[in-house]
């Protein structure tokens, strides 16, 4: 661990032990390692961060921890590692508290996922990095769902329980809630009893960026999986490659995106490209100019209900959510935006653009001698 720091400036390691530091037989408790490189990138990213934890396979029976955020090209990146003895309220809380120390420190607005682990909840009520008005807390929609499914064993409410939680629109999600109801009344009291902003898209505020699950933190731990075998140094010389491997491909995927010339990376290319085309179905019926507000009629296709969405290209606002969701203009928006004469392309938001991600994997990572 002392050559990774020696070798690589400003990658961050930080000890826990269980016996006191001139104790002559020191037992690890905690381990938490971060790589300079994966910091200093979580600052072109969104201020999402997604936590979870896994079991080692080792006779020390250890947790492993991670922390990671998704890239403007919606690629996972890693930031923080940690070895714990259990996952608790005090394991949890000082890995918390170092991803608050030496990655999201200066960074505002900072969105948290996790699973509902009563160690995580109770340890971000003493974090206030990660409570309104720095940041917020959200839930895992699909361990919410998992969660469910284990009270009430029914697929068709975990499947509704679902598809309220991924619902843009305040409407859209109350009518599905009605629809629980009327199937079991105990669901919908059980689902009620969850504060809404932290499972709910549609009750978010925009703090999630869209991201509803930890599924991008499972992801490394799936990688890692390999290692969990391993003794602690060779999990932390693993997850070291891992990351070198990921700047490497991600700064050649960022040289064949430049040669394009494209604004922005793939991911938030395709989806704007997405909603131009189906912005040509939709039309404007009324419109303030001095205001940039519009609504913006849906449709035409046979079959299709008409629906008519508000757009106020001022506050960067649409009533089907999305672009608040997302940070990418909905259909109805760039719809809009061409009707005033506007350029759609320029409210997209900027932690999308090709320089925020060629930046992300800027930072450079440095062999590690043996010693």
């Amino acid at each position: 661990m002392g050559a990774l720091s020696k070798y690589n400036p400003g990658t961050v390691v930080e000890w826990n032990h269980l016996q006191p530091y001139d104790h002559p037989h020191k037992v690890l408790n905690f381990v938490f390692w971060a790589f300079r490189p994966c910091i200093d990138g979580f600052r072109h990213c969104r201020n999402v961060i997604s936590v979870d934890g896994t079991h080692m396979y080792t006779k020390y029976k250890h947790k492993l921890l991670i922390a990671v955020t998704l890239d403007a090209n919606n690629q996972v990146l890693p930031l923080a590692f940690a070895l714990v003895d259990e996952e608790n309220y005090e394991s949890w809380h000082w890995f918390l508290g170092n991803v608050a120390r030496h990655v999201t420190r200066g960074c505002s607005g900072v969105c948290l996922i996790s699973d509902r682990h009563a160690g995580i909840t109770s340890a971000v009520q003493d974090l206030p990095d990660f409570r309104p008005p720095l940041g917020v807390h959200r839930f895992c929609l699909r361990h919410v769902c998992s969660n469910f499914n284990s009270r009430f064993k029914n697929i068709h409410l975990k499947d509704l329980c679902w598809e309220a939680g991924i619902q843009h629109q305040v409407s859209k999600f109350n009518a599905t809630m009605e629809a629980i109801k009327t199937n079991n009344a105990a669901a919908f009291t059980y689902l009620s009893n969850i504060p809404k902003e932290k499972w709910s898209l549609a009750h978010d505020g925009g703090w999630r960026r869209g991201i509803m699950t930890t599924n991008m933190s499972e992801c490394i731990n799936g990688v890692l999986k390999g290692a969990r075998r391993l003794p602690i140094t060779a999990i932390v010389e693993m997850s070291f490659q891992r990351c070198v491997q990921y700047f490497i491909q991600r700064r050649a995927r960022s040289d064949k995106m430049l040669e394009k010339n494209q604004p922005w990376t793939d991911y938030a290319y395709s989806k704007f490209d997405m909603w131009s085309k189906k912005s040509i179905e939709h039309r404007v019926v009324r419109f303030d100019q001095r205001d940039k507000t519009a609504s913006v009629a849906t449709g035409g296709r046979p079959g299709r209900q008409h629906h008519v969405q508000a757009v106020n290209i001022s506050t960067r606002d649409c009533t089907c959510g999305k672009f608040t969701i997302f940070g990418i203009p909905c259909s109805h928006v760039i719809c809009a935006a061409k009707w005033f004469g506007l350029n759609p392309a320029q409210l997209v938001q900027p932690w999308f653009t090709l320089s925020e991600y060629v930046n992300t994997y800027d930072g450079r990572f440095y062999p590690i001698h043996d010693e």
